[in-house]
């Protein structure tokens, strides 16, 4: 059985999940010039390039057996976790480059960086959180209902939602925090290096920042790391370390000058 008091904290997460976006969108506000345009641009791209081609990509490289399980894991743990978190930041941090090289002419301002690292983030945290959220109810529902519904579901389904602490989707929810703010963070650095010349490094900063900052998470997938404290503990640690690049890589003055005349506008 999944007790009903984790139903509700799944249903709250889930809730909570689809708000994130807007809370950001209501606390950076004060700080920045949000745009609705590149929110929605970096939602369709996070789509595009995270949800439909790396995923090809992982189709035809990884090669799933049936039931899901990937035989890269076992044959060679490590290489399944360069290959995933290489695949994460090139594909990602390339969909950036692509939108921002198409928006230069528009938008010009840091803002926009921000606000489509808002919509990439946030539509990550839908898909993943809100509809996995969703999922997870559906189906403990279906087991507390009884009547052999468990043993219909794939193997172990029903094992991970009854056996799963309560805090582990709590857990879920801060992690989205972070990652809203990695977006964030690895979106300006992008901007910065589209907008700027001789900041073109900035881009494969992106893909490698992007890549370590999944690694711990990689490796307690392929079983390398089981500790997953450790693995919260290096996700935040690398997400604090490029929010602070991004900080440090800073904006050239005529683009903060372009900012206040926008505002002024």
């Amino acid at each position: 059985m999944v007790p009903t008091g984790t139903l509700i904290v799944m249903g709250a997460v889930g809730v909570l999940s689809v708000l994130l976006p807007f809370i950001f969108i209501l606390i950076l506000r004060r700080r920045f010039k949000i745009q609705w345009i590149p929110i929605l641009i970096g939602a369709g791209v996070f789509i595009l390039f995270a949800m439909v081609l790396e995923q090809i990509t992982h189709m035809l490289v990884l090669r799933p057996e049936m039931d899901g399980t990937i035989p890269l894991i076992a044959d060679s743990p490590w290489l399944y976790v360069l290959y995933g978190v290489l695949a994460a930041g090139i594909f990602e941090e390339t969909g950036r480059l692509f939108a921002f090289l198409l928006m230069k002419r528009k938008y010009k301002v840091v803002d926009s960086a921000v606000s489509y690292g808002i919509g990439h983030g946030g539509i990550e945290a839908i898909i993943i959180v809100g509809l996995g959220m969703l999922n997870s109810i559906i189906v403990g529902i279906m087991i507390n209902s009884g009547g052999g519904i468990a043993e219909s579901l794939p193997a172990g389904t029903a094992e991970i939602l009854t056996g799963t602490p309560t805090y582990m989707y709590i857990l879920s929810i801060i992690e989205r925090v972070f990652a809203i703010t990695v977006h964030i963070a690895l979106s300006v650095l992008v901007w910065i290096a589209v907008m700027n010349k001789g900041k073109w490094w900035l881009f494969p900063l992106a893909i490698v920042l992007h890549a370590l900052t999944n690694t711990t998470a990689a490796m307690f997938q392929a079983d390398l790391l089981s500790n997953i404290w450790l693995m919260y503990g290096g996700f935040i640690a690398m997400t604090l370390i490029t929010l602070w690049i991004a900080y440090k890589a800073g904006i050239k003055k005529s683009d903060t000058d372009a900012v206040v005349e926008e505002r002024e506008e």
